[in-house]
């Protein structure tokens, strides 16, 4: 019993210190992290749920990801907010909206990408301010990039009714944008 006891003291004690350690610049990833779990989550589900009580469980499944970015809760927090969506629109009958889904994709993609960015970097970093929006730069250009196609997507057909050919081929050219901006990403790693 003793010796329970004082593993539970001993991983307390290294909370504490990891705690005190920690800089700004992970403590605002983090946060990141779990203000982007918590957007999607409230966003996904339908609105009665997350007035209640539900929102008090959002909070802290918003949370859990935030202290544990390298497992897969933020994963799960991914699912359950895709769970919501299929409850609130196939269940509830919700309309699906693209000024509804993109801010819910974006924040989704976003509590992803700062998850990733969280795991890696360690709670005592130092990192200056331009390394952080150069990142969210980035993140934030592929999101709009993906809006504009996904608005464009929903939009073209309404104009370019009987002419397929015309659609697909600027479809395919802004996909191999997308593609090309992408491998060039990958390319500066």
């Amino acid at each position: 019993m003793n010796d329970l006891v004082g593993r539970i003291r001993e991983r307390v004690d290294d909370s504490v210190r990891r705690a005190r350690r920690t800089t700004p610049g992970p403590l605002l990833v983090r946060t990141g992290v779990f203000v982007t779990g918590l957007l999607g989550l409230l966003l996904a589900w339908p609105f009665f749920v997350v007035a209640g009580p539900g929102a008090l469980v959002c909070v802290v499944v918003a949370t859990l990801p935030a202290f544990g970015p390298r497992g897969r809760l933020p994963g799960a927090v991914v699912v359950l907010a895709l769970t919501g969506w299929l409850v609130s629109t196939l269940m509830y009958g919700e309309a699906v909206t693209y000024l509804r889904l993109v801010p819910l994709a974006t924040a989704l993609y976003m509590h992803h990408n700062l998850a990733a960015l969280a795991a890696v970097l360690p709670y005592d970093a130092v990192i200056a301010p331009g390394v952080l929006l150069r990142w969210l730069a980035r993140a934030g250009l592929v999101v709009v990039l993906t809006a504009v196609l996904a608005l464009f997507g929903s939009v073209a057909p309404l104009y370019l009714s009987g002419r397929y050919l015309v659609a697909s081929l600027v479809g395919l050219a802004l996909m191999a944008l997308i593609v090309g901006y992408l491998a060039r990403l990958v390319g500066h790693r």
